[in-house]
């Protein structure tokens, strides 16, 4: 088993990503893996649980402790990808501002994590590239590369408000496509 915490969109961020995804798909036909999920930026990538019920009860409680972020998009970026089942294809994303909200949301976060479960490593733990993802999966890396040639000249720059806390959980360690969603997802409060 496995989960990630991510900060979710609001409805304007979440309409905006959806049509940015279906661009994408127009433009190199890699499919709509990400709509599986709400549009999202991680705080940590994907890392092993032993059990979604202390899991949870940990996000519930991680969940009061944040606020809605602010979230600036910056630009679009592709890379080769095999995170879905271990199947060589590629990922579009939109990279985010690393304000100094975010940042601390995440560095709360991992010292939480550590504290309650002791070590949770995930990939890209030290060097995490915030970002927003269009698609994943689904077709291979030259579809992805086709897809951002066409959006890449978009201006980006647009701010949006994440006003709730995701927990992912995923039954496969493999990644499996069908075999994640969002399974729980919390209301941040201002503060």
């Amino acid at each position: 088993m496995r989960a990630t915490i991510v900060l979710i969109a609001g409805t304007d961020a979440e309409n905006y990503g959806r049509k940015i995804m279906l661009e994408a798909h127009r433009a190199g036909g890699m499919g709509f893996e990400m709509a599986r999920l709400p549009q999202h930026v991680s705080l940590k990538q994907t890392f092993s649980i032993s059990s979604l019920e202390e899991t949870e009860e940990f996000f519930d409680s991680f969940a009061t402790q944040l606020h809605p972020v602010r979230i600036r998009m910056k630009e679009l970026n592709v890379f080769p990808n095999n995170a879905l089942g271990g199947v060589p294809s590629g990922v579009l994303m939109i990279k985010v501002a690393q304000s100094d909200e975010l940042k601390a949301a995440q560095k709360l976060l991992f010292s939480q994590l550590e504290k309650r479960f002791g070590s949770c490593p995930a990939e890209h733990d030290d060097d995490y590239m915030f970002h927003m993802t269009v698609a994943i999966g689904g077709a291979p890396y030259e579809s992805y590369q086709k897809a951002y040639e066409k959006l890449s000249g978009r201006q980006f720059g647009e701010e949006f408000i994440f006003d709730k806390l995701g927990l992912l959980y995923y039954d496969d360690d493999m990644i499996t496509p069908g075999t994640y969603f969002c399974y729980k997802i919390a209301e941040l409060k201002n503060s």
